[in-house]
């Protein structure tokens, strides 16, 4: 195989990049894609990094050339035999067994399940006190994972331990952590250990339950196919870890961002709230409605291109591959930065500028591989439409009621997730 060798930043002897990486990825991605390309190499004390910024990689590493690029070993450490990290026939197994739960017809069937657990959490709030904008939204996250997909009621006051096991599954992929090699203990990845065992547990006891329960919810159903599907216990439990992880976390970002941004922008909230009281008026949402939310709709596109929950999409090439007249060996991390695709100006017009209105003209379907907030391909996140829904009726249900006044500037630190730099406080207001 031809090619060129990767080009690279430079870097101090034996760290190589490393402490600019942990520091502050995005601006160090962004003075890597300026200074050098859409391809490069950095260097760290944990090994070489490969990374992509341009949507025609994009499309080759998630689509045409996909089979060239696994996940790599922090998935397996995080998500076990979950579907985030199974590979292969494995793969096709478990995406076939959990398809169902996915289904459009299915996901809708959640909606008044969803707009009760938003009600059972945001009816606790009071006009004129002060919440963690990030920490109520994770947690309503996760009752609506476990309400729709376990049918398992999580007291709001209580299970502080799966919460906090749930939360701190990014331990594993903080940037300190992730620029060393993996043989060599951290504080966060011995909270990340620590979470995978509450969270083992915990799904043990749910699968245990679901042996008496009928195969209506996802965990039953999995259980009672188990020998059809050729499912083995450890990889029913791996989803259970997985769907608490991905489900809660990145949903939980999502409405963090597109909350806040809507707090610090009056002429997009104005048009927000015209839409709620012109659509639903007293009402709750409903899946009758809730279609017709199309502000609502481009305030969450528009939120999830400026903070796209997952940042990053990290693989290792399973052979020699050549782009853009490079050649990236086998074996090498390769990361796609999400990121820097939904920032760039050859791509978007005002990029760093919060616009949902630009969704009035296009579609996420019509910017292609630079936008990639739930990846694409065969292995696009299987909770995509579940995630819209969510947003969409939490959004819409809050607004209906309250106006938040943010109380610090919106900050991020990259970890597995594009975490926000506290814990974004806000001030409720009764509309």
């Amino acid at each position: 195989m031809t090619g060129s060798s990767l080009p690279s930043p430079g870097g101090y002897p034996l760290i190589g990049n490393t402490i600019e990486w942990a520091r502050d990825p995005f601006a160090f991605i962004d003075r890597v894609v300026d200074e050098i390309g859409d391809i490069a190499q950095f260097e760290t004390i944990g090994g070489d990094v490969c990374l992509l910024a341009h949507p025609d990689y994009a499309e080759r590493m998630l689509v045409s050339q996909r089979s060239a690029f696994g996940k790599t070993s922090d998935f397996t450490a995080a998500f076990g035999d979950g579907l985030l990290a199974a590979e292969g026939d494995q793969w096709t197994r478990l995406r076939g067994a959990l398809d169902e739960f996915f289904y459009p017809d299915r996901i809708r069937s959640y909606t008044d399940t969803m707009v009760e657990q938003t009600r059972r959490r945001i009816d606790r709030w009071a006009d004129g006190e002060t919440y963690s904008l990030a920490d109520e939204m994770k947690e309503l996250a996760l009752e609506n994972i476990f309400a729709t997909l376990f049918d398992t009621q999580l007291s709001i006051d209580e299970n502080t331990a799966i919460r906090t096991a749930a939360n701190e599954l990014n331990g594993w992929f903080t940037p300190t952590s992730w620029a060393l090699p993996d043989r060599i203990p951290t504080p966060a990845r011995y909270r990340f250990r620590q979470a995978v065992d509450r969270l083992q547990s915990k799904a043990q006891s749910l699968l245990a339950a679901a042996d008496t329960k009928p195969p209506t919810d996802m965990l039953s159903a999995l259980a009672s196919m188990q020998d059809a599907a050729d499912l083995s216990d450890n990889e029913i439990l791996s989803q259970v870890q997985t769907f608490i992880f991905a489900g809660h976390d990145t949903t939980g970002l999502a409405l963090t961002y597109a909350l806040h941004l809507l707090s610090t922008h009056a002429a997009v909230r104005e048009q927000f709230y015209t839409e709620l009281d012109t659509v639903l008026g007293s009402s709750q949402p409903t899946l009758a409605t809730v279609g017709d939310l199309d502000v609502v709709e481009r305030i969450i596109q528009e939120a999830l291109r400026l903070y796209p929950s997952i940042h990053t999409i990290p693989r290792v090439t399973t052979t020699d591959v050549t782009m853009g007249g490079y050649r990236i060996p086998a074996g090498t991390e390769t990361h796609l930065s999400v990121w820097r695709l939904g920032r760039d100006d050859r791509f978007w017009d005002h990029p760093t500028t919060f616009r949902p209105s630009r969704w009035a003209e296009t579609t996420p379907q019509a910017e292609g591989y630079a936008y990639l907030p739930f990846g694409a391909g065969p292995r696009q996140c299987i909770g995509r439409r579940f995630a819209l829904l969510e947003a969409k009726i939490v959004l819409a249900t809050i607004g209906r009621q309250y106006r938040l006044e943010p109380l610090s500037e919106l900050s991020v630190e990259p970890q597995m997730t594009t975490q926000p730099a506290d814990g974004v406080p806000v001030t409720v207001r009764t509309r």
